[in-house]
């Protein structure tokens, strides 16, 4: 049964869980340093499948400081949601426990945070930073009329950080 279609879909079904349930984008190594050490598929495979899920628009691709990050799109999700069931419990269960394991150093190598503080004159200061391996990449600042215009802010910052970080390199480096 090896290299079956049933196998294949389920293999990326479990690329697919792997990345929604850690709920940030990942890196490949990241990813496959689980999926390779417990030979869920080969490194082979699993490039196959990274380039299928994409092609797809299952999973998106952003680069930030030469690093590739996968993210899950809607449309991964609502397939994981049909599918979801296909996948081994234990599985599931051994994925959930090395990401409950692994978490706080895999947001380490990654964090994005966004918080506002109310000032004086009824205005506020949103802080928006982007980190990686601890090395800062991005620390904005802004100050912005109403409690709303910040609560945006920060639920745009934390759901389009990569995309809103690459548009604000493009248009700095423009010649």
């Amino acid at each position: 049964m090896k290299g079956s279609n049933h196998e294949l879909s389920v293999n990326k079904l479990i690329i697919l869980y792997m990345i929604d349930k850690l709920d940030m984008p990942m890196s490949y190594t990241q990813i496959s340093e689980f999926l390779l050490a417990h030979e869920y598929m080969n490194y082979f495979s699993l490039q196959q499948y990274f380039s299928e899920l994409v092609e797809t628009n299952l999973l998106v691709t952003k680069v930030i400081d030469h690093s590739t990050r996968y993210s899950i799109t809607e449309n991964g999700k609502k397939t994981l949601e049909y599918f979801e069931n296909r996948i081994p419990e234990s599985i599931c269960t051994e994925i959930l426990n090395y990401l409950k394991d692994k978490k706080l150093e895999l947001k380490d190598e990654y964090e994005i945070t966004a918080e506002y503080y109310p000032k004086k004159n009824g205005e506020y200061i949103v802080n928006c930073v982007a980190k990686e391996k601890k090395d800062l990449l991005l620390d904005i600042k802004i100050n912005v009329v109403s409690k709303d215009h910040a609560l945006k802010i920060c639920e745009n910052w934390k759901e389009n950080t990569h995309t809103i970080y690459g548009k604000i390199l493009e248009e700095l480096i423009k010649a």
